[in-house]
């Protein structure tokens, strides 16, 4: 949104096609500048231009920045230049290593990468009219993209080559299934901590020893109040005036240009002749006039028409909507009557004769039925440019201004909200916004007290914002935690009591005491002769790890002990026995060897990654990007 603040980018066209092919330019980047630019690594002597591994890494941080809602710690921020150059420069050693190694990207296997895309369809067809539109709505020139294209598709040869050779031997794959899928018999006495808190008793002096002896516990968190203008598309078009003469002529012009929306989509039967050549013009009045005579349209279009794809089934082409053909041809289809044959069409292919057979025509929309979405929509296009200039200017003015945002109000004409008691953590109504928190932490907002640059909420909401008060962390009364602090005391001796009955519950089992006589003694509770494997779902996780944890069995059942904030556990495994592709349906079978098959295919991608590293000659100019 804020490049379409900047650069008043519109349309849906634009969009889509950046949408489209995101991935390609996030992943390869595009480098359109060719004065010198600093390097952020040099790999074999090839330059890896600064720019795209610096929008890279910011992209990276503001992710980091929502996380962590607030700057980002310098060592995590360390930590992600260099994964994102190292990123690059694998990019780079691939790039290289499919040149050298001879990969090519056939133009047929290239237009069929291309026409795959959506954004390049009309009509579930490619359509090389939106191709070109799209690729120019976007900034792009068709050279440009299906060179990137082909770049992507030869390392795709490369990567392919590696992944799609991974195998796994039937021994390790028994041997996964033995481990994976190993069966073991169980039996657990577990000791729920809330059954024993009822018998503990916390003195108010206790209670007062613990708020003394560890203070900063109980301060306050760090809190700010936020004064902030909200620009808010849907506000704003609110406020449009609509008269009924303007939403009609709206309607009106909203037909022409999709009619399919109103007036519903509508599609053609139709079948045509074609003639091509310096007397097409001739010949195709002479193929009318044989026609008007009486003569079977479907027997001279088989006789005399030059397109292929139709002569041979009398001209028949199917049904047509609109988009699906060039526009001449497609403006004398739409004018016509069923039963009839048109006039002689030029289009860029020659001379056409075209029949209308059929029409068809689905939904579409009145005026009055389409009236409510009609003035939301007219409402909000009207809107859109006031709510551009609106956050743009509210920009600079906060920015030419940092130390109010008064300047800002009183020019636009926008009230000036506020919330209160925000920490690092959130707060209330806009507080909650990861990146409102972002902006009030950072730097320049929370430190040096300015206003923050445009804080982008969604597509139709943007704000700037300031601190307005600062609420330094205080102590809190005793009389305000000392639930708290009993609570706690309570679970601490509550969960020691647990752990010594565990301890004794551990013992009697060792010993060989019946599992139901264990936990009556501890005043637990029990489950006896169960049978998990590693993702059973039927025991409590703690107990499923704890039975795995211990060693298989030898003779002698095994004890495992485990104790969580809510419970304990003493789990007794009985028997261990490994699994077997033998116990697993057909499709858990097919699901594991492709699971263990990718993982053998990830480990020798990364492998031939680190090796193609290793040897190479790699300078990284980690500067470049402070």
């Amino acid at each position: 949104m804020l490049q379409k603040i900047r650069e008043k980018i519109t349309g849906w066209v634009a969009w889509t096609i950046v949408i489209t092919i995101g991935i390609v330019f996030a992943v390869w980047g595009i480098d359109l500048s060719f004065t010198p630019r600093p390097m952020a690594a040099k790999v074999n002597g090839a330059e890896v231009p600064v720019e795209p591994v610096r929008r890279a890494y910011q992209e990276q941080v503001s992710r980091f920045q929502q996380a962590f809602r607030g700057d980002v710690p310098e060592e995590i921020a360390d930590e992600i230049r260099r994964g994102v150059i190292e990123q690059f420069v694998s990019r780079e050693l691939l790039q290289q290593r499919v040149v050298g190694a001879g990969y090519r990207v056939s133009d047929a296997a290239l237009a069929e990468q291309v026409q795959s895309y959506e954004a390049f369809r009309v009509g579930g067809e490619f359509s090389m009219e939106a191709y070109r539109a799209a690729l120019a709505g976007a900034g792009y020139t068709p050279s440009m993209f299906e060179a990137e294209q082909r770049r992507l598709l030869e390392v795709q040869q490369l990567q392919d080559a590696i992944v799609l050779s991974s195998f796994i031997t039937p021994d390790e794959l028994a041997r996964r299934v033995a481990l994976e899928r190993e069966l073991r018999e169980i039996e657990w006495v577990s000791l729920p901590l809330e059954r024993f808190l009822a018998d503990i008793e916390v003195s108010e002096a206790e209670v007062e020893a613990r708020y003394q002896e560890s203070p900063e516990r109980w301060m306050t968190p760090e809190a700010v109040d936020l004064a902030y203008i909200l620009v808010e598309l849907d506000t704003l078009a609110a406020q449009v005036e609509v008269s009924e003469e303007d939403l009609r002529a709206y309607y009106e012009s909203e037909v022409s240009r999709e009619p399919e929306r109103f007036l519903g989509l509508e599609r053609r039967k139709a079948a045509h002749i074609l003639v091509t050549g310096d007397d097409a013009e001739a010949r195709i009045e002479a193929l009318r006039a044989r026609i008007e005579a009486g003569e079977d349209f479907a027997a001279v279009a088989e006789e005399a028409s030059e397109d292929p794809g139709s002569a041979r089934q009398g001209g028949d082409l199917g049904w047509v909507e609109r988009g699906m053909m060039v526009p001449a041809f497609e403006a004398a289809l739409f004018a016509m009557e069923p039963g009839t044959v048109s006039e002689p069409v030029q289009s860029e292919f020659g001379w056409h004769l075209i029949r209308l057979d059929e029409m068809q025509q689905s939904g579409g929309a009145s005026f009055e039925e389409a009236r409510e979405e009609l003035l939301a929509e007219y409402r909000s296009r009207q809107a859109e440019d006031r709510y551009y200039d609106d956050a743009e200017a509210l920009a600079t003015l906060a920015f030419e201004n940092p130390d109010s945002l008064q300047p800002a109000a009183a020019a636009l004409g926008y009230e000036i909200s506020t919330v209160a008691d925000v920490t690092r953590q959130g707060g209330a109504g806009i507080a909650a916004e990861p990146a409102v928190l972002a902006a009030a932490w950072s730097e320049g907002v929370f430190d040096r007290r300015e206003n923050s640059g445009l804080v982008e909420l969604d597509d139709d909401r943007v704000l700037v914002l300031r601190v307005s008060d600062h609420h330094p962390p205080e102590q809190r009364p005793l009389q305000d935690v000392a639930a708290q602090i009993q609570d706690e005391l309570r679970r601490e001796r509550a969960a020691a009591r647990v752990a010594e009955l565990a301890a004794e519950a551990e013992t009697r089992l060792a010993a060989g005491e019946p599992v139901a006589e264990v936990a009556a003694a501890v005043s637990g509770d029990h489950v006896a002769g169960l049978t998990v494997v590693r993702d059973d779902v039927t025991a409590p996780p703690a107990v499923v790890s704890a039975a795995f944890a211990a060693p298989r069995p030898a003779g002698e059942p095994v004890i495992s002990r485990t104790q969580g904030p809510s419970a304990a556990f003493v789990v007794r495994v009985l028997t261990a026995t490994p699994g077997g592709l033998d116990l697993l349906r057909p499709e858990e079978q097919r699901q594991l060897r492709d699971r263990s098959r990718g993982a053998r295919a990830s480990q020798e991608l990364q492998a031939y990654l680190e090796d193609m590293r290793q040897r190479a000659e790699v300078t990284v100019f980690e500067n470049a990007l402070q």
